[in-house]
């Protein structure tokens, strides 16, 4: 099987836990190497079902083909999401019911370069050099009003309507999904994550536990720590972790 980034090998791995407020983990991950595909999804929670959503989707990615071009990949996930979307939004109209819906971020890596698709709050974070870099914007009533001028990044945390999307996966019979490239480096460290993750830790804590020093090729120990500070910080929402990094060949 060709190599889907024959430049850099990586490591991979993730967790997950429903935290310690909720009785159900509405949260789902792929942990993909071998696809070069990773990706995390978020149940709505209040809403019908979104344990079953955040699952569609992590298992319709995991039936993609192996990625052969960067471009071809994107559109395939491109194609994925909104399939899975179209599909949620009328069987809840169809039933008259709720919104069945999630949040998705993926990575996606062929060749020298990433693709991060995303719809929703779900997050990715790149760890360079040990600089710390938030690489997608979050689909939030809040983020609007920050990107308006309306709030202050410093207001918006903590906002009681943080939480409250303005896009997700089934939430409407169309969806946009924002796409961003970027050039991989060696040393490079991404985690994909709920929100679940960044309400409960700041970027300098998040930064220090995903730029642990580890040696395995299972980063999974790096995503279970992240997941078990953010539960003992409050555990106030489920939590979800995957941490990849890239090292180039020799």
């Amino acid at each position: 099987m060709e190599d889907p980034c024959p430049g850099f090998r990586w490591t991979s791995g993730g967790a997950t836990d429903q935290g310690m407020r909720r009785s159900v983990n509405q949260d789902a991950f792929l942990d993909r190497p071998d696809l070069g595909l990773w990706a995390v999804a978020d149940g709505m929670g209040g809403h019908r079902d979104g344990d079953r959503a955040s699952r569609l989707l992590v298992e319709a990615l995991a039936a993609l083909p192996h990625p052969r071009l960067l471009g071809a990949a994107g559109d395939a996930v491109r194609a994925t999401l909104t399939a899975v979307n179209r599909a949620l939004f009328d069987e809840s109209a169809a039933a008259g019911s709720d919104v069945i819906g999630s949040t998705i971020v993926t990575l996606i890596a062929v060749g020298d370069h990433c693709g991060i698709l995303w719809v929703g709050d779900s997050r990715v974070y790149r760890l360079r050099d040990g600089v710390i870099a938030r690489l997608t914007r979050d689909h939030t009533q809040v983020q609007a009003l920050v990107d308006q001028g309306l709030l202050t990044p410093e207001q918006a945390e903590g906002h009681p309507y943080s939480n409250v999307l303005a896009r997700a996966i089934g939430a409407d019979v169309q969806v946009e999904i924002d796409t961003r490239i970027e050039p991989l480096r060696d040393g490079d460290r991404y985690l994909l994550c709920s929100d679940g993750l960044d309400k409960e830790l700041g970027d300098p804590e998040i930064a220090v536990l995903l730029g642990v020093t580890h040696g395995g090729a299972d980063l999974g120990p790096i995503a279970q720590a992240l997941v078990q500070r953010a539960c003992e910080a409050g555990g106030r929402d489920n939590v979800t972790a995957v941490v990849v990094q890239f090292e180039r060949r020799a």
